[in-house]
């Protein structure tokens, strides 16, 4: 085949045996791929689209704890000065508990 010359009809026999099936395969391969990639791009759409409602049900929540929190912290205070009222009555009693002894030990001491 070397000493054949070169002609413009093997040139094309040898572009249609050789080179165009495997460019007509790698166009296939194209369109297959191209087909898939049409089809991931509908699916990253969708799901997008079902973020969009996830983001904002998340504002919201994240405002809510927000707001909650705040609340907790005057909770925790309006405890701590219950707490605080709860020992207080606690002393209270306690003093006219030894108010009342120290009576009775005067009038003993008294008599």
């Amino acid at each position: 085949m070397a000493d054949q010359p070169l002609t413009l009809a093997s040139l094309t026999r040898f572009h249609r045996e050789m080179i165009a099936p495997d460019f007509q395969r790698v166009i296939r391969q194209l369109e297959r791929l191209d087909s898939r990639l049409e089809e991931v791009h509908g699916k990253v759409d969708g799901l997008s689209s079902r973020f969009e409602p996830l983001e904002k049900d998340y504002r919201l929540l994240a405002a809510a704890v927000g707001e909650v929190e705040g609340r907790l912290v005057g909770l925790e205070g309006r405890i701590d000065q219950l707490a605080v009222r709860a020992e207080l009555e606690a002393l209270r009693d306690r003093v006219t508990a030894l108010q009342e002894q120290i009576h009775t030990l005067e009038r003993r001491l008294g008599d």
